[in-house]
């Protein structure tokens, strides 16, 4: 029966504690060469994705802020427009009623002028309708009175004539 005695899991073999040296001695190994090195590659690298998500969190607050300056200056830009479309549109008012201003004072300088006109052209008129008046009544006497009268007495005659025609109408 040893050959089941060495098969048995209970029975002991100078195998295992040679393995566990070896097992002891290759994590020594393992802890002292390679862990070190995978621990820094690990930490390098942990340490690269916080950077770069660092840096992508930048980027994303850069772009945001790119954002809403662009979002401002739009604004910006569309008050500066409508302040010119104010200001153009109170212009053009402006314009208008300045424009109506000189019409009206034109129109007032043109019928100014033309009452100017019709007064003198009234006078003028008048005046000639006296001088015919007074040809028509110096004719009328000299044609009842068949004489010729002197020059200061023709004055006269006219003054009188003229006095007593009514003008007026």
């Amino acid at each position: 029966m040893p050959v089941v005695a060495a098969n048995s899991p209970l029975s002991l073999n100078l195998t295992f504690p040679v393995e566990i040296v070896v097992f002891l001695a290759l994590l020594y190994l393992l802890s002292r060469y390679v862990f070190p090195p995978i621990s820094n590659a690990l930490k390098v690298r942990q340490q690269q994705i916080a950077q770069a998500l660092s840096e992508a969190e930048a980027a994303r607050r850069e772009v945001d802020e790119a954002r809403q300056k662009e979002k401002s200056g739009l604004a910006d830009a569309r008050r500066q427009a409508q302040e010119i479309l104010d200001r153009a549109e109170k212009l053009g008012e402006e314009l208008r009623e300045e424009l109506r201003q000189k019409g009206r004072q034109e129109q007032e300088a043109m019928i100014t002028r033309a009452r100017a006109e019709l007064a003198q052209e009234r006078e003028q008129a008048v005046s000639q309708l006296r001088r015919q008046v007074a040809d028509l009544v110096l004719l009328a006497t000299q044609k009842i009175l068949e004489e010729e009268l002197d020059q200061k007495r023709q004055r006269r005659l006219i003054d009188e004539a003229l006095a007593e025609v009514d003008l007026s109408a």
